[in-house]
């Protein structure tokens, strides 16, 4: 049997502490929260808010919405109108669905628009 005080016996012992020194990981950079942070504001941000042009029979508008709140609860505004053409405003609020909230203000356009004679039954249909 080899002793530890024998030259032969203390060279597994510090080859594996040279083995462990060789191999120790490297610090890390600090993460950075802020960047993060950041990211994460944007995309809400660009998924919240929403402000677009569209075509409604051969004219450009606009849509756009906007959340709030309302009791606690994340609700959607949406608005659309045409400022070449009408100056009609087409609006829907307290919507939880925002797409919802952007078909129902668009159909709110069209009504005013049947009722002040801008379009046909026919056009309002499609």
């Amino acid at each position: 049997m080899v002793s530890a005080t024998s030259p032969r016996g203390a060279t597994l012992p510090l080859a594996c502490v040279a083995l462990l020194l060789l191999l120790a990981p490297t610090p890390a950079p600090a993460f950075d929260f802020s960047s993060l942070l950041t990211s994460v504001a944007d995309t809400a941000v660009n998924h919240l808010f929403k402000q677009e042009e569209i075509l409604l029979y051969d004219h450009y508008c606009t849509l756009t919405r906007r959340p709030y709140f309302r009791r606690w609860e994340l609700h959607y505004r949406a608005q659309v109108y045409c400022p070449g053409w009408t100056s009609i405003i087409g609006k829907a609020d307290n919507h939880v669905n925002p797409t919802k909230a952007e078909r129902e203000a668009t159909q709110n356009f069209v009504r005013q628009a049947l009722q002040r004679g801008l379009i046909t039954e026919e056009q309002a249909s499609l």
